[in-house]
């Protein structure tokens, strides 16, 4: 429920903007302003890609957070790295401060368990392939000196990400958990993901600018640390000895409390800082300090 909502808030506020945009630039529009085509409709061609910035690249590293059932509290702020990248497009389609957005990132996720009785862990490394939709809380201008010095901007998302835990042994060495079916349950090792977060892009040049991020990944598994089911299951269901020892590792038969939860699904958190490079034929202000030459709306 709290994720149809997040979204549907999300969709609310940008579907309210466009409609405002898209009214208000029809009677605002000056020259250089907005890419337009024939007939003075937006048209994206490469021609015109730096003429009017349509299209910004950039590149990020931070960190990755596991939520799951081997996570609880502040426990869970185990950061492992992550980096990633991707591209903006900026279209007068759909307004001015909407913006279609593809992020591919990789990252590492790790757990100890916070219920040490079970003794259980994971550690995976990820891909995650996501597009989204940026609405920025200040809308585009193409004079620089019209531009505020911090746009916030909301992000709200859907992609895919693949994962693949492996455990430890008793000896110190690690094991791929997925094909020893540790709960008897066959999973893939690929989930659906829905985005939202928040940012701050700084402003530096025409072509240059930074980020900062935070995004919280909902995932259609929960087997992100492959642990989901109440029960243990008994010894003598595995014909694998490995794959009974990496199901039950408290060391009890049969054991005390539960494996894990399957009423919600795993997460993660992801936090950013990156640069941003727009393709633009702007190099720096035209009107340095004549403040009489900057149009108003």
């Amino acid at each position: 429920m709290a994720l149809i909502r997040v979204i549907t808030v999300f969709s609310f506020l940008i579907l309210s903007t466009f409609i405002f945009d898209a009214s208000a630039q029809n009677k605002k529009l000056y020259k250089g302003q907005y890419h337009r085509g024939r007939n003075k409709h937006p048209n994206i061609t490469f021609k015109n890609i730096s003429k009017n910035e349509l299209i910004s690249l950039f590149l990020t590293t931070g960190t990755a957070t596991y939520y799951g059932d081997l996570s609880h509290g502040t426990q869970a702020l185990i950061f492992r790295p992550q980096i990633g990248g991707g591209a903006i497009l900026r279209t007068n389609y759909l307004g001015k401060r909407l913006n279609l957005r593809a992020d591919v990132r990789f990252f590492r996720l790790y757990s100890d368990d916070y219920y040490e009785g079970r003794n259980l862990d994971f550690r995976s490394s990820n891909w995650e392939f996501i597009a989204s939709a940026q609405y920025d809380l200040f809308p585009y201008e193409k004079m620089m000196r019209r531009r505020t010095f911090i746009n916030p901007y909301f992000l709200v998302g859907i992609g895919a990400v693949t994962f693949d835990p492996w455990g430890s042994q008793s000896n110190g060495t690690w094991v791929q958990l997925r094909p020893l079916q540790t709960e008897h349950v066959a999973y893939g090792n690929v989930a659906f993901v829905f985005s939202g977060g928040f940012g701050l892009k700084f402003r530096y040049t025409y072509k240059w600018s930074f980020m900062v991020e935070g995004n919280y990944r909902f995932t259609t598994t929960d087997y992100l640390d492959d642990a989901s089911s109440y029960d243990y299951p008994a010894a003598s269901s595995f014909s694998n000895p490995q794959a009974a020892w990496m199901s039950n590792k408290t060391g009890k038969n049969p054991p005390q409390g539960y494996r894990a939860t399957p009423r919600r699904n795993d997460g993660y958190m992801i936090l950013s800082v990156g640069v941003v490079y727009t393709f633009t034929k702007n190099h720096k202000p035209k009107f340095h300090n004549d403040k009489t030459l900057l149009r108003k709306n």
